[in-house]
C-alpha cells in the first residue's frame, strides 16, 4: 500500500492489502475498515481498478472524528480466470466535509485533488488454490 502519512488522514485496516475469501454461500468477498484520524469530519470515496470485477459497498461516506466504516467488496471473476494482482488496486480518497452535508454533496462541491489519497493492493493468494484445482 502506498500512503503519504502526512496527507492521508484515514487509517486503513488491514494495512497489508485487501485479501479475498470465499464465504459460506460461495461468494468471493473482502472487507476492510476506514477510520478517521483527523480532528474534523471527512468524506471518503473508494474506487477500484475495474468496475466489472469489483463491487464496493459503500463506495462513499462520511466519517466523524475517530469514527470508522466497514467497506465490503465483492469479486466477480470473468471467464473463470484469476486476474493478475499487479493490475488491480483500490483507491481511497478523502476530503474535509462540512457539517450538515452528505457524502455526495461534499464530493460534488469539491474541486481539485483530494486532500488525501492512497492505493491498496488486491491480494488473491487465498483464491489461487480454487483456480489451480480446475
Amino acid at each position: 500500500m502506498s500512503i503519504d502519512t502526512k496527507k492521508f488522514l484515514l487509517q486503513v485496516d488491514p494495512m497489508g492489502g485487501i485479501r479475498f475469501h470465499r464465504d459460506q454461500k460461495g461468494h468471493i468477498k473482502a472487507t476492510f475498515k476506514l477510520r478517521n484520524k483527523s480532528d474534523y469530519r471527512q468524506a471518503f470515496k473508494v474506487k477500484c481498478s475495474r468496475n466489472d470485477l469489483f463491487k464496493i459497498r459503500p463506495p462513499m461516506g462520511l466519517l466523524d472524528y475517530k469514527q470508522e466504516a466497514v467497506i465490503e467488496v465483492d469479486f466477480k471473476p470473468k471467464d473463470g480466470e484469476l486476474p493478475s494482482e499487479e493490475r488491480h488496486f483500490f483507491g481511497i480518497y478523502h476530503i474535509p466535509a462540512p457539517e450538515g452535508c452528505t457524502a455526495e454533496g461534499a464530493w460534488s462541491e469539491h474541486y481539485g485533488v483530494a486532500q488525501g489519497e492512497c492505493r491498496v493492493k488486491v491480494q488473491f493468494d487465498i483464491l489461487k488454490d480454487m483456480y489451480e484445482t480446475k
